[in-house]
């Protein structure tokens, strides 16, 4: 169970400074650098990291539940937590891109499809209390700062919280299914956990400091600065201005590998974000009163 706790903490972290992408940037050279700039920057203990990550995988629950919940059920959610019409963004979402496409996939209509959505909220719900994080209060030691900064392959975040949340409850087959269609509970996992952290000055500074050093590229924008480089490579041709040529050459295989690792493992996360970027308001909201609001 540990094991499995460490490897979510890892990689979730590891996902939001986008690790793999500051090794190819970093090269052979620069990882030290990258290394000492989170040992001046990164000064969360492990007992914060895993509030952020209990309180992130609360969130997440909390809105699968509701998005799951029948219509007036949801609106009722919504409307106790933000006194507006906000429901629509968080719900349907999830019913179009997620529910229904499963529904087809697994057969389910009409019956079918109501008593899974009970189960289904009835579960999600129940795993929204337990408690998967909680960790004693001490430093990040230096191993464990420089595997945040090392890409080690991609395991499904989904399967992993799942693997920890059957050490206390037991999960109907079909709800597990869904949870990790598309790898919807470690997406809206790290989702939430990307929200809180954006909030937090260390974090902020390390992402800072990463970008100074040319560490870190906004992979939202990847195809667009691959596409400028090109054509700054081709106008030097033009021009024969063969050193520049040279330089921007390996500038665009650089770039190039980190477009191909981008679509390998930050494309679906990048492409949740943006689809359900409304979901952000819940984090302004304690935890506490969320679960609290969960329609019973």
């Amino acid at each position: 169970m540990k094991s499995t706790r460490t490897k979510i903490l890892r990689q979730g972290v590891s996902s939001l400074l986008s690790s793999a992408i500051i090794e190819i940037l970093a090269g052979i050279t620069d990882t030290e650098k990258a290394l000492d700039l989170l040992k001046q920057n990164f000064t969360f203990t492990h007992s914060e990291i895993a509030k952020n990550f209990q309180d992130s995988y609360g969130y997440a629950l909390a809105a699968i539940s509701s998005g799951l919940a029948a219509p007036e059920n949801q609106r009722g959610f919504w409307q106790s937590l933000f006194k507006s019409n906000v429901e629509s963004e968080f719900s349907q979402g999830l019913e179009s891109d997620y529910l229904l496409p499963f529904a087809q996939q697994q057969g389910l209509a009409d019956e079918k499809l109501s008593a899974f959505r009970q189960t289904a909220v009835a579960q999600c719900q129940q795993m929204a209390t337990l408690t998967l994080f909680q960790t004693d209060n001490v430093p990040f030691s230096e191993t464990e700062l420089a595997s945040f900064v090392t890409a080690s392959g991609v395991s499904s975040m989904t399967d992993l919280l799942l693997e920890l949340v059957q050490t206390q409850q037991s999960l109907d087959k079909r709800v597990m299914a869904f949870l990790q269609s598309k790898e919807l509970l470690g997406n809206i996992l790290l989702f939430f956990l990307h929200e809180q952290l954006r909030k937090e000055p260390r974090f902020q500074s390390t992402l800072s400091a990463l970008q100074r050093e040319g560490l870190i590229i906004d992979v939202r924008e990847i195809k667009q600065i691959v596409q400028s480089t090109e054509n700054k490579l081709n106008q030097a041709l033009t021009k024969k201005q063969f050193g520049e040529v040279a330089q921007l050459g390996q500038q665009l295989e650089r770039l190039q590998q980190i477009e191909s690792v981008t679509q390998t493992h930050y494309a679906q996360f990048i492409e949740f974000s943006q689809r359900f970027a409304d979901w952000a308001q819940l984090v302004n909201v304690q935890l506490k009163e969320v679960l609290a609001a969960l329609p019973k």
